[in-house]
Formats: structure tokens, sequence, C-alpha cells
């Protein structure tokens, strides 16, 4: 795992010394932080100014562009040569405007991840005020859910 915290450090500090004020905020999370298994899937979360019109495939782009340039370092060499693969790294570009929506994904990463790096008030959703959460495939078709 340290590796791999290794490699999370030297992407972290790639894009806040390239995006500057425009970088809003970082957090890690995903079930390979909760179980400290770098062999699980990690999702780093960037929240970056100005990226709401682009679409997030493109956005993708952005993670992948800094992960290349970690692929030269060393840490990342050895990472590989130990376990055979690259990370199970995965990266969500947001614009801030966007934690309005409260994409599930999303708040799952807010909600129990690490915060890397923060320049905006970040909350936590409160899931008690949220309500009943439905499991759509236990509902029969025809069955009447009150909400």
């Amino acid at each position: 795992m340290r590796e791999l915290l290794g490699i999370i450090e030297d992407i972290s500090t790639r894009l806040i010394d390239h995006y500057g004020d425009a970088l809003k905020g970082i957090i890690i999370g995903g079930e390979g932080i909760e179980r400290e298994d770098d062999e699980l899937p990690i999702f780093l979360l960037i929240i970056l100014d100005n990226t709401r019109r682009i679409s997030f495939l493109a956005r993708q782009e952005i993670g992948e562009y800094f992960y290349k340039k970690v692929e030269r370092e060393e840490v990342f060499f050895e990472y590989v040569k130990k376990r055979g693969h690259r990370p199970l790294l995965y990266f969500l570009v947001i614009d801030p405007t966007e934690l309005e929506y409260h994409i599930p994904f999303v708040n799952y990463i807010l909600n129990s991840g690490k915060v890397l790096y923060n320049k905006i008030e970040l909350e936590k959703i409160n899931f008690q005020k949220v309500g009943k959460v439905y499991k759509f495939a236990e509902i029969d078709k025809g069955d009447v859910v009150e909400l």
C-alpha cells in the first residue's frame, strides 16, 4: 500500500502544481482505501473549476495525463514490478457546482473518503435526512410504493 500511496501523492502534487487555484479539492476513496488493500479499486475525486462543460470522457483524460507522467517514476516501477499490473486507480473529475447534484458515487466518496487537498467547504451528506432507500429489484411491477 505504501507504493500506491506514493503514486497518489505524486499525482496529487502534480495536480496542485499544474492547476493552482482552479483545483478545489482532491478526495481519495473506494474499497481499496476502506480496507487498506491496494489490490482493490481506489478512486481519486478531483474537484476542478471550469470543467462543467467538458464531457466525462474528456475529463478522464485529465487524470490519465497525470497518471502517464507518474508512470516514469521509480515508485510506479516498483509497484508494477511487485504486483505485475498497474494500480487500480480511477479518476473522477467534477466541477464544484456539480457537488449540488448529489451524484450517488460522488456522495459515497465524499462521505467515506479521505481529503487530500481542500480549498472549498465540502459537506458530508446526512443520509438520515434523505429518507428511505428503495431497492428497485425488490419491487414487483405494479406495486405501489409510498415515497
